[in-house]
């Protein structure tokens, strides 16, 4: 009996680390959504009008805000040494998204260290569920 109690246990706090973590990569969705549309603001601030106007400039501010709340909620539910580690996966979407986006490339030193933020935030997140 007692080992089924520790299982539900388990499985409990199991589930409960996955609430911040699926938030912070929320966060991270956000931020990253962010710093695009501030990259794509900066052709248009050639004037105080062209920045107080500037759609993107001002929907990376709101995107980013919601990133910072998101996190800010994780992190009430969450162990910091858990979850901070995984703001690293904003550099993975920004460097997605920059291809995509802007046709940018990526060199093969990029894409290993992607590969190895990848490996690091899986490590540090199947060690937090333990």
């Amino acid at each position: 009996m007692a080992k089924q109690s520790h299982s539900v246990n388990n499985k409990k706090a199991a589930h409960k680390a996955l609430k911040p973590i699926l938030l912070v990569i929320l966060c991270t969705l956000f931020t990253s959504s962010g710093q695009i549309l501030w990259k794509l603001a900066s052709k248009n601030l050639n004037s105080f009008i062209g920045i107080i106007t500037n759609i993107p400039l001002i929907l990376g501010f709101i995107f980013y805000g919601v990133g910072a709340i998101l996190l800010i909620i994780s992190l009430k539910y969450g162990d910091l040494s858990l979850i901070y580690p995984f703001i690293a996966l904003s550099f993975i979407w920004v460097n997605i998204a920059s291809i995509f986006i802007f046709g940018e490339a990526i060199s093969i030193i990029n894409w290993m260290g992607i590969i190895s933020i990848m490996l690091g935030v899986s490590l540090i997140g199947y060690g937090g569920s333990k």
